[in-house]
């Protein structure tokens, strides 16, 4: 028997899987190439300093994995990095809430239900340096609105929002949380349109109030993009610096501190820089961690 066609006919699949393949790879090189340049080459070049003593002129020593034993030996970066958490832990669940509760009403038939909707994202096309000095100016305690609002209420009116220990971390959520909830919004809202109103149509028919249809029905609805929406507030949120740099340097003391700000004073305050990427690289391992164990949880739940 002559396998002269079949092996013919093998080597052209093979050559047209090939052909295929290398068009694949012509297709993602556009975006390869900026990734390479602007990502990967960094994070490597990052990791090289972080294995030398390095400042403002450039290597000075080889210290192998001494500025990574420093950084574990220090106090300071448990400290910094809880801060880190913390602020995760208060302004993640705030922003997220207030983004569906936005969202449910504004999915309504309101008047002006889009000049709504713009209000409340106009601030997120918004710098953070920009949002940093206008809430500023707010918790100002002698001149601030937030205070003169307070005692109108009759509430107290003398609160050093960000430089009392007690109020500062809720003053830069509170900055935080009016930046960020109209983008939250518009993916809630997104979400909720996709939808199906013939769902909720049937549970009237069967008797369901309220509060039953927004737990049978429209929560587990957003479930793709709640998912969506709390893997990018924590991370963003763990790279919190533009608010706490502007509005409190860190402070009172440490106490708003964060590891974004602790890399910055280390490399361009303390002229480190070779501790300083040593620094970003563990946060960075960290938030690759924390990224991990979210997706295998939203895996298992799926």
């Amino acid at each position: 028997m002559d396998t002269k066609p079949i092996e013919l006919r093998k080597k052209r699949v093979s050559g047209n899987r090939a052909k295929a393949e290398l068009k694949a790879i012509l297709y993602i090189v556009p975006f390869l190439i900026p990734f390479a340049l602007f990502y990967l080459w960094p994070v490597l070049r990052g990791t090289w300093i972080s294995l030398h003593v390095w400042n403002i002129q450039g290597m000075q020593r080889y210290v192998a994995l001494d500025n990574y034993k420093r950084i574990f030996e220090n106090s300071d970066f448990y400290k910094y990095l809880w801060n880190s958490f913390y602020f995760v832990l208060i302004c993640a669940p705030t922003v997220l809430i207030l983004g569906l509760i936005l969202a449910l009403i504004i999915n309504q038939r309101i008047w002006l239900r889009t000049l709504i909707r713009s209000v409340y994202f106009l601030p997120y096309v918004l710098s953070v340096s920009v949002i940093s000095f206008i809430w500023l100016k707010l918790f100002d305690p002698k001149n601030g609105p937030v205070n003169g609002l307070l005692g109108l209420l009759g509430l107290p009116q003398d609160i050093n929002w960000l430089t009392d220990h007690r109020f500062v971390w809720w003053a830069i959520t509170i900055a935080t949380d009016w930046w960020t909830v109209g983008f939250v919004m518009v993916l809630f809202l997104a979400g909720l349109q996709e939808i199906p109103q013939d769902h909720y149509e049937a549970a009237t028919i069967d008797g369901a109030g309220t509060w039953s249809k927004f737990w049978h029905i429209t929560i587990p609805g957003l479930s793709r993009v709640m998912k969506i929406q709390v893997f990018y507030q924590v991370i963003s949120c763990l790279k919190l610096f533009g608010q706490v740099q502007i509005m409190t340097g860190g402070g009172p003391g440490d106490s708003t501190n964060t590891m974004i700000r602790y890399i910055y004073v280390t490399g361009f305050k303390k002229d480190m820089f070779g501790l300083a990427s040593a620094q970003s690289i563990v946060f960075c391992v960290i938030m690759l961690l924390i990224a991990v164990i979210q997706f295998k949880l939203t895996d298992r739940k799926d």
